[in-house]
């Protein structure tokens, strides 16, 4: 059998082993390396993107309040289900309302490493509200800079969009197989 000598880890001895097992945390520290894995990797114009869509869709949402209405009553949804729809839009209007706010405030009282991926999406949103703030002439105004080709192409993509796409919905047949 062999001798093995026996003593108490010194200080030292602890960390020559964490070097070894975790160089990033003998280097940093615990608060560091905590704050470095918790943190959101920073995507600005993904954000920005995802603040833009999700504010127009809640701009959207609240505004068209009348046509969302007119349009359940057209639906085959039955009238005592109308009620849970409006529930869960004003439901989507309040948490949304309060996350804008949250980011926000994350903006104003953070410093700049600690904001996150929040300035990038309130500068989405107010993108999007400015967006909806602008009046039709301004836009009207705006395609009569443009020339008669690049006119017709924007006019005809944007009754394309709101036109019928060409497709029969009432002569749809939905099947399904066993997989044979």
């Amino acid at each position: 059998m062999r001798a093995y000598a026996i003593r108490k880890m010194t200080h030292a001895d602890f960390d020559a082993r964490v070097k070894r097992v975790d160089p990033k945390f003998a280097r940093l520290g615990h608060q560091a390396t905590a704050a470095s894995t918790a943190r959101a990797a920073k995507r600005p114009i993904l954000s920005g993107l995802v603040g833009f869509v999700w504010a127009g869709i809640v701009i959207a949402v609240a505004r068209n309040q009348g046509q969302i209405a007119a349009s359940l009553a057209e639906g085959s949804l039955p009238q005592e289900y109308h009620v849970y729809v409006f529930g869960m839009l004003a439901a989507l209007l309040a948490v949304s309302g309060v996350v804008a706010v949250m980011h926000l405030l994350r903006c104003v009282g953070r410093r700049a490493g600690e904001r996150g991926n929040s300035l990038s999406l309130v500068t989405g949103i107010v993108a999007a509200v400015v967006l909806t703030q602008v009046p039709a002439e301004v836009y009207e105004t705006g395609l009569g800079l443009l020339d008669e080709n690049s006119r017709n192409v924007m006019l005809a993509a944007g009754n394309s969009v709101r036109g019928p796409a060409g497709l029969e919905i009432s002569g749809t047949t939905f099947l399904s197989s066993l997989g044979n």
